[in-house]
């Protein structure tokens, strides 16, 4: 398996980024799937006439799989999200085109959790921010090494 190791990080660093066209049915295919059946997500007449919106967004786990879709084809099949913190400050429509950019912010030894990363990552619609994130992820710490196997509270730590 090819992905990052820790060594391969390094505070400051960017992270490509990720453009996604965000579709109706993308949002209405991830509303149900996440059990969401709140009309905002899949029903235009509804948003637009009733909640006075532009279209249909996207809801909360939309945008958290969107974060972990964007940090796992950055740090490989071995990257492991250990938590995401994020605020959503603006909607994300359909029809809407996500950018994802990514800062590293600390890693390695600078964590108290040894063999990981925080991430800091943004995603943007036009010019404006819509939601931010802070993610700490679990690292192989070498080509021998993942995080996956790892067990209990510890699991970050090799």
């Amino acid at each position: 398996m090819s992905g990052l190791t820790l060594g391969d990080v390094g505070t400051g660093q960017k992270l490509p980024e990720l453009v996604y066209r965000v579709t109706a049915t993308r949002l209405v295919a991830g509303a149900l799937a996440s059990r969401d059946y709140s009309p905002l997500h899949h029903d235009r007449n509804y948003a637009v006439n009733v909640a006075n919106q532009r279209d249909i967004f996207a809801n909360t786990q939309f945008q958290s799989a969107l974060f972990e879709r964007y940090l796992q084809d950055w740090g490989g099949p071995l990257c492991r999200i250990a938590r995401l913190k994020f605020r959503m400050r603006s909607s994300v429509y359909a029809d809407d085109e996500a950018r994802l950019t990514g800062t590293v912010t600390s890693s390695g030894a600078a964590l108290p959790c040894g063999a990981g990363a925080v991430i800091a990552v943004e995603l943007h619609v036009e010019d404006r921010l819509a939601t931010s994130c802070e993610a700490l992820v679990g690292l192989p710490c070498d080509a021998g090494d993942n995080p996956w196997n790892r067990r209990g509270p510890e699991w970050l730590q090799p």
